[in-house]
């Protein structure tokens, strides 16, 4: 399966009557959750979707990570961030909970990625 038809799939999904978005912000996620994407990249920071951030490659004391979106359906967390540096870009990592936290199929960046990815 091409990443393609895993990210339609996955919007669908995550479209369903089920899916709840919330606000784009770390107090919207569940502490393992937060736990997690604060593990990706640590050390680092992010952004509510309201508040200031750094889109750029100049350090500022500002998180150069910007929530964008945050959506829970089951037992998985979709969460999609712009990342601020030398060419801004947008990821997106699903976490899923059972049997234990981990990132699902279909996050920008995934195990079975050949690149080497900066979250």
């Amino acid at each position: 399966m091409n990443r393609v038809t895993v990210l339609v799939a996955l919007s669908v999904l995550f479209s369903a009557a089920r899916a709840q978005q919330l606000p784009a912000s770390m107090s919207s996620l569940p502490v393992a959750v937060r736990s997690a994407l604060l593990a990706l990249c640590a050390p680092c920071q992010f952004a509510d979707y309201d508040a200031a951030w750094n889109p750029t490659d100049v350090l500022t004391a500002r998180p150069q990570r910007h929530l964008t979106r945050v959506v829970h359906t089951g037992s998985s967390w979709l969460i999609e961030y712009d990342h601020g540096g030398l060419g801004t870009h947008k990821h997106i990592v699903i976490f899923v909970l059972e049997p234990t936290i981990h990132i699902g199929a279909g996050s920008s960046c995934d195990s079975m990625s050949r690149r080497v990815c900066e979250w």
